[in-house]
């Protein structure tokens, strides 16, 4: 294809795509003659990934670069892609794997993988998590493995049907655009139905002290049911 119908494509435009093959994260196209390249459908999966870094995570071109070369790496596998994509959404340092002021956090982390048979993959999850811990305990919320077993439990039951969905088919730009943009998804809708949850509480508390009306913020009511279609 052209490079005009590449631009069509993906969304962006030649100029763009240009740029992004002079900077190294977008492969050159092949070229027909001295003046002439053509594109391919490794050219549109590119396109689409770094769309969703640079729009949806405000990536860097280098840190975009870190990726796309991971992806151009030959015999790369489709793991340690999905591993890299985990550990572009969190934004975790890999110096926290060691660094010893976050043991005790790391220690409840693998506690609760031991106590689920949890294999991290190669560790950008674990990592994550590790993280969280130590930002929450910094505002009072300390959570226990106990605790976390709870989070677990009601989690778990969803992976297979998140990880079927996701599919782990098409090229790695594709298998990585379809995964930043799933944990992506997925974080939004969890911090939503805790946010939810959490402020259902507070109306709660406060009616129950009397600082509030019983009648305040109720769930909107049911719409009322479509009128059956007449043939």
């Amino acid at each position: 294809m052209k490079l005009s119908r590449l631009a069509e494509l993906s969304g962006v435009s030649t100029t763009t795509i240009k740029h992004w093959i002079r900077v190294g994260i977008m492969p050159a196209g092949r070229l027909r003659n001295a003046t002439t390249a053509v594109y391919e459908q490794r050219h549109v999966d590119r396109a689409r990934l770094i769309v969703v870094l640079r729009d949806v995570y405000g990536a860097s071109t280098a840190s975009i670069r870190s990726l796309t070369d991971l992806i151009d790496t030959p015999g790369v596998l489709t793991l340690d892609v999905m591993n890299a994509c985990q550990a572009f959404a969190l934004g975790v340092p890999e110096d926290i794997a060691s660094d010893p002021a976050y043991d005790e956090f790391r220690e409840r982390t693998h506690e609760l993988m031991r106590r689920r048979d949890w294999r991290g993959y190669p560790g950008a999850a674990e990592r994550g998590l590790t993280s969280a811990l130590a930002q929450a305990a910094e505002v009072g919320l300390d959570y226990d493995v106990d605790e976390l077993m709870e989070y677990a439990d009601a989690l778990e039951p969803l992976t297979s049907r998140n990880v079927e969905a996701l599919g782990l088919e098409g090229s790695a730009d594709e298998v990585a655009r379809r995964m930043l943009l799933a944990v992506n998804a997925r974080a939004r809708q969890l911090v939503a139905v805790s946010s939810l949850a959490h402020a259902a509480s507070a109306v709660r508390s406060a009616i129950d002290a009397g600082r509030a009306p019983a009648d305040i913020a109720k769930p909107p009511a049911r719409s009322a049911a479509p009128a059956p279609s007449r043939a």
